[in-house]
């Protein structure tokens, strides 16, 4: 947030928080899609296996198709279906034959991570309508303040209640660990969900989440772990769903374009 905030300061010549912000749109925004879905999110993959929670995160691709469906009538074409449907496909195989080893065992979490989901795309859908004329860097960086703000009242709450304790480590490698994981992680990765968002639509960014675990192993390739077979299919069903998926919603857009201009 911090960082978010210092570069729309300087980008604006001005402090970006002011009276006149929509503040109970970006208190709504910020509790639900940001606080409430770190904590789901935290929660499930503590009340679950690992192999569990990666498989129950394979299928956000169709989760987001069908939240997108009921909230705000987006159709569910055939594009948008068997790109979903390949997305998730490619997720499990590369899930299920990542080499762990582990054994999956349903524990209760996984439901928290679609609901988590579900929450996730209503907010990425809504902050594009309820902030329409903000730049993506102020949806980040608004958001991520209210969500901050949220975030902070349940753990105070949590603390007073005695259902957690209050941990402050300020040696230097976990601020180090904080300063790298939120100036880069978070605050460019959700600018640039944001933007992914606005162009192609929430439905389509799920998928490319799928793509995660790959890009995980390639990231640690340099130390020497090495992507399985089934990895790299995985990875190429989700490209061959992510593009199928994107070139159906460009010929429907062009279809539609020459009808109007006929």
């Amino acid at each position: 947030m911090i960082t978010l905030l210092i570069v729309l300061s300087l980008r604006e010549r001005r402090i970006p928080v002011h009276a006149k912000l929509p503040w109970a749109r970006l208190l709504l925004l910020g509790f639900l899609g940001m606080s409430v879905t770190s904590l789901l999110t935290t929660l499930a993959v503590y009340f679950s296996s690992g192999v569990s929670a990666a498989i129950a995160s394979a299928t956000n691709p169709i989760t987001s198709a069908i939240t997108a469906r009921l909230l705000h009538r987006v159709p569910l074409l055939p594009g948008i279906i068997i790109g979903s449907m390949l997305s998730t496909a490619g997720g499990l195989i590369s899930v299920l034959g990542g080499g762990e080893g582990a054994a999956m065992e349903l524990r209760g979490g996984e439901l928290l991570l679609v609901v988590a989901n579900i929450l996730w795309t209503w907010y990425s859908m809504m902050a594009q309508r309820w902030l329409a004329g903000y730049s993506q860097l102020h949806i980040s960086g608004l958001t991520a303040l209210t969500g901050l703000i949220g975030l902070y009242a349940v753990i105070g709450v949590a603390g007073v209640a005695g259902i957690a304790d209050f941990h402050i480590d300020l040696s230097l490698e976990p601020v180090a660990l904080l300063v790298f994981s939120g100036a880069i992680s978070v605050a460019v990765g959700n600018s640039l969900w944001h933007f992914g968002v606005s162009r192609v639509g929430v439905t389509i960014a799920a998928m490319y989440n799928n793509l995660i675990p790959v890009v995980a192993v390639l990231i640690t390739f340099w130390a020497g772990t090495k992507p399985t077979t089934a990895q790299l299919v995985g990875a190429a069903v989700i490209i061959v769903g992510v593009l199928y998926a994107q070139t159906m919603a460009l010929r429907r857009g062009a279809a539609q374009a020459a009808a109007v201009e006929a």
